[in-house]
């Protein structure tokens, strides 16, 4: 049986690609979300599998979660 997670909650990263467009993407079901400072990355685990995301391009984070049944957390990247 896969663990659910205790917090039901939705990451949104929008970061920028290599020509300066806004991509946009949403997880839903976020078993774990990790910043590895060491290596300048993000970590995000859903049901879809394992992504990562730079931060050292990045001028703004924002990372924001809302507390409630179905918490929300957002992540800016610009």
């Amino acid at each position: 049986m896969a663990n659910q997670p205790i917090i039901i909650g939705t990451v949104k990263v929008t970061a920028k690609d290599i020509n300066g467009n806004n991509i946009a993407k949403q997880f839903n079901s976020v078993y774990s979300l990790s910043f590895d400072y060491n290596k300048g990355m993000i970590s995000l685990v859903d049901v879809t599998g394992q992504f990562y995301f730079p931060l050292i391009p990045m001028t703004t984070l924002t990372y924001t979660m809302t507390p409630g049944p179905s918490a929300t957390h957002t992540i800016v990247m610009s």
